[in-house]
């Protein structure tokens, strides 16, 4: 029964072939561990938006409500203090990883063709995954998260032409307040993560479609399939940095 609906989703969408493409793609030079930071980028993220869907659900988008709903998640919200410094330490991994990735893509020479738009992707990360920490500080309305979003806002109001225009827009009015807070929660929760996401997926795209930039050889190794070694070693670093966050939390 179970092969008979396999073989009927596979001969309607194809996702057998895709997953198993996936999975047995060929890495020149073998597995290595230098590999698994592109993994761990994608794991950060998806770290990001499984808990920040479930503070969202418990979140209140009010200057009114907004600290209230955020010390009901800390304090008495099942699990709520794991997901909040999950969520908070897990911004700045993104960021770091993120870094890390685009050093390691530099050494491999990934900004030469034809994987040169795979890199341009990764520096497109960088100012979304800036602007997702950013547009995160007024959500807990307070004091510092306030003075903290005044700053970047105060800014782009002394841009030329389009500065106050894009900070009117930004704070949903003349005015800091309530509309500012439920636009900063839908650039935060909806726009950019759709942005960053939507880049992600092109990312590794390309990568499956280019195959992985080697390193400088120094030696001969043999290729090596994706699954299992170079699974198991992508499997194992993420785990090591969900420990490390455990740890902050």
């Amino acid at each position: 029964m179970i092969k008979g609906l396999l073989a009927w989703v596979e001969e309607r969408t194809g996702l057998g072939r895709l997953f198993r493409a996936f999975l047995f793609q060929n890495i020149g030079g073998g597995s290595r561990w230098r590999y698994a930071w592109g993994a761990v980028v994608l794991y950060t993220f998806f770290l990001q938006a499984v808990t920040g869907f479930f503070l969202w659900t418990a979140y209140s988008p009010s200057t009114q409500t907004a600290w209230e709903s955020i010390h009901y998640i800390q304090r008495e919200m099942t699990g709520g203090w794991i997901l909040r410094g999950l969520h908070h330490f897990g911004a700045q991994a993104f960021v770091v990883v993120l870094v890390l990735h685009l050093l390691q893509m530099v050494i491999y020479g990934v900004y030469r063709a034809p994987r040169e738009v795979n890199f341009w992707l990764v520096m497109g990360l960088f100012p979304l995954a800036i602007a997702m920490s950013a547009t995160g500080w007024l959500l807990p309305y307070d004091q510092h998260g306030y003075w903290a979003s005044r700053v970047p806002i105060g800014i782009m109001g002394v841009a030329p032409v389009v500065g106050p225009w894009l900070q009117k827009l930004a704070m949903g009015g003349s005015t800091f307040g309530h509309h500012t807070l439920t636009h900063f929660l839908a650039l935060h929760a909806g726009l950019l993560p759709l942005c960053v996401g939507t880049i992600l997926g092109a990312h590794y795209y390309l990568t499956r479609k280019h195959g992985f930039a080697e390193a400088p050889k120094h030696g001969t190794r043999p290729d090596e399939r994706y699954f299992p070694a170079q699974f198991l070693k992508d499997a194992v670093a993420c785990l090591l940095v969900f420990v490390v966050l455990l740890g902050f939390v």
